[in-house]
């Protein structure tokens, strides 16, 4: 009899105990993850769940003992955009007391079935640097590399603001015929289409080996993910650069304001239309967001960003503006496939007659 019963919830019907339950365990990874970093309290946890943009959705694996007490989880994810519908994302932990155990292989059998009923071939998750025991697992499985991200912080108490002022003057300098526009909040219905049609393009940013394609972004779909930020607490600011003589945005850069987060806020997407690059828009938007959350969110001392490590051209930005790493994530990924060809051989050489762990619905 195996040790471990694995639960099977959608992600959008779990039960304000389990999320309780969840919130605890999470608590403890946390800990080991990131910490001193905060953590949203449970209640806009909950919010984040009851309000799932409608294109997200998933399922939650929920890995019991003998004793009832959860040992481990794996929130499996896809979401229903271009670009993206042949993916699971797979958010996989076992605690530190269950680990070397068998558990997490069990876990990712259930993940790798979750992809295979869906028909999506492609399964990816995500593992820090100082996590040592997520990269050996993903490679002991067969995944490879697809790319790596430097979370990277910026100290607002110790941050240059003569630079900062001194890129400001300069953006108009640089780039003249140029202005830039700041929204504060959900994007107002009159922008909606400028600013999906900006958005588009991050598609330019580096994905390197990620085996994914341009996403769409239109004002509907822009709607649906800033109404359910909204709905779970967030908050968010914005700024973007507009050509003069045809009204069009061609740049942005903008951050999340939580809340619960106190110190620190979070940088949202950053790019300039390929077509307008060269003239110091990317400093001129960069400086602009810093120079306003210091003047009005005098609590805030860190803003945080990830970028790829192949980023060349914003790490270059971002280093100068004062940003130092604090973590490497990595993203992993494996074709469905594959991976269910290499958890069908059992440790020891032989193949699998059976799935280990009772899974069930409740």
């Amino acid at each position: 009899m195996s040790a471990w019963t694995i639960q099977e919830r959608p992600l959008r019907e779990q039960s304000d105990g389990l999320l309780r339950e969840l919130y605890v365990v999470r608590g403890e990874l946390h800990q080991e993850e990131a910490p001193g970093d905060p953590r949203p309290p449970l209640a806009d946890e909950i919010a984040r769940v009851r309000h799932l943009p409608a294109p997200q959705d998933g399922v939650m694996l929920v890995a019991r003992g003998t004793d009832g007490v959860i040992a481990g989880l794996a929130e499996c994810g896809w979401e229903q955009l271009t670009g993206w519908q042949h993916v699971l994302w797979v958010d996989l932990a076992v605690l530190p007391g269950a680990r070397r155990r068998g558990l997490g292989r069990v876990l990712l059998e259930h993940a790798t079935d979750v992809a295979q009923r869906r028909g999506l071939r492609l399964i990816t998750g995500r593992t820090r640097d100082n996590v040592l025991p997520g990269a050996a697992f993903c490679r002991r499985f067969g995944a490879e590399q697809a790319i790596v991200n430097r979370e990277n912080r910026l100290d607002l108490g110790s941050v240059d603001r003569e630079l900062i002022d001194r890129w400001m003057a300069d953006g108009p300098v640089r780039a003249p015929g140029y202005r830039l526009q700041f929204v504060a909040g959900r994007t107002p219905a009159g922008l909606a289409d400028q600013v999906a049609q900006v958005l588009n393009v991050m598609n330019t940013a580096p994905r390197d080996d990620l085996d994914i394609s341009d996403t769409l972004v239109t004002p509907e779909l822009l709607a649906e993910y800033e109404e359910a930020h909204a709905a779970a607490g967030g908050d968010q600011w914005a700024y973007y650069a507009v050509e003069e003589s045809s009204g069009r945005f061609v740049g942005l850069t903008g951050i999340y304001v939580e809340r619960w987060a106190g110190d620190r806020v979070w940088v949202a997407d950053t790019g300039v239309d390929p077509a307008h690059r060269g003239r110091g828009l990317g400093k001129w938007l960069k400086a602009a967001i810093t120079r306003r959350i210091l003047d009005e969110l005098p609590g805030v001392r860190w803003v945080i960003t990830w970028n790829a490590r192949s980023n060349d051209a914003m790490l270059a930005i971002n280093e100068q503006l004062g940003f130092r790493t604090s973590s490497i994530n990595t993203t992993w990924q494996a074709a469905t496939g594959d991976l269910q060809a290499v958890l069908a051989v059992r440790p020891g050489g032989s193949s699998a007659a059976h799935r280990p762990g009772t899974p069930t619905c409740d």
